[in-house]
Parts: C-alpha cells; sequence; structure tokens
C-alpha cells in the first residue's frame, strides 16, 4: 500500500485546512473540483484536510493549482460550467467581497481518518485551522514527517486540460 510521502511533491507548499463532511465526500466522490474561498493561499500547494464534526480527522489529502483570482460573477460563471454549481449559491458566498478565489483540485487521495483526539495527543500543537497552516514550517515539521507516513490509496488525477481551454473561452467572453 502507497504512502503519501510517494505522491507528496517537496518543492510545494504543504497546508493543513479544514472543510466540512459535505464537501470532503464531494471531493472523494469526484463531483468537486473547485473549492472556493474569499481569501486563501492563491499559488499551487498540497494539503491535508481536516474535516469537521463528530467523526472529524485528517482522511484527504489533495493538491490545488493556481487559485483563480475572479470576481464573484465570474467566480460563479466558473462554477456553473466546471462543477454545476448554482450561480446563485456561489454568488451568495461571494456577496460584499470585491474578489475571490476558485482552488481547481488536480489530485486526491484519501487516507485511514486520523481523528482529532489521535491528532492531539501525537501533537501538542496540533490545531484546526480556521484558514489554512503550512505544514512545511519548522514548528510544524514534526507533523508532516508524520503525516506522510499515513498510508493512502492511489492518487486519483484529475485532467484539467479542457476544463482550462473551457475557462479561456467563458472568460474571454
Amino acid at each position: 500500500m502507497p504512502t503519501i510521502k510517494d505522491y507528496y511533491l517537496p518543492k510545494r507548499p504543504t497546508l493543513l485546512f479544514s472543510l466540512h463532511p459535505e464537501p470532503t465526500q464531494a471531493i472523494i466522490n469526484g463531483t468537486k473540483i473547485l473549492e472556493y474561498r474569499r481569501r486563501f493561499f492563491a499559488r499551487p500547494f498540497q494539503a491535508f484536510v481536516y474535516t469537521t464534526g463528530d467523526n472529524g480527522g485528517i482522511q484527504l489529502f489533495l493538491r490545488c493549482d493556481q487559485g483563480l483570482q475572479l470576481v464573484p460573477e465570474q467566480l460563479a460563471l466558473v462554477g456553473a460550467l466546471l462543477q454545476h454549481d448554482a450561480p446563485t449559491t456561489t454568488a451568495a458566498y461571494f456577496e460584499g467581497a470585491k474578489a475571490g478565489l476558485a482552488l481547481p483540485i488536480t489530485a486526491f487521495t484519501t487516507l485511514p481518518n486520523i481523528p482529532l483526539a489521535q491528532l492531539r495527543r501525537q501533537f501538542e500543537n496540533f490545531v484546526t485551522p480556521r484558514s489554512y497552516v503550512f505544514l512545511d514550517q519548522p514548528d510544524r515539521q514534526a507533523q508532516l514527517d508524520w503525516l506522510l507516513t499515513q498510508p493512502c490509496e492511489s492518487l486519483t488525477i484529475l485532467d484539467w486540460r479542457k476544463r482550462y481551454a473551457a475557462l479561456a473561452t467563458l472568460l474571454q467572453k
């Protein structure tokens, strides 16, 4: 069985961020290929995802491409085109914001859920981030090193070539 280290890109920033259970499951199911954020790290990154809730824990590792920084109206169009989001829902999320981000999810793998209690026993400084934390910093390096040893499924790669072509056409209008 592979470990996360088999899919880890050492030169790419590594984050930890939180998602609710529904978006986490939608990524795993392949129906969510964009993650919307009002503010976030916009460069390509890889991340461990902490899923919130009663059965919360880390069960997902993903890669994201360069964030698409757009005005809310464009983000609504992008979401409708690429993942069939209701434009009104996307617009409501970004209400009052001048711009936001759509993060293209380019790859992911799942790992057996590591619950919050275990993470806190293992690491005194483990926090569930409100936004995100960098795991590839000295104060979190032990967490990253340990997470890289965790077993996982095969990496699912999402091909974005046709999606980017469709976006180029959409955003030129």
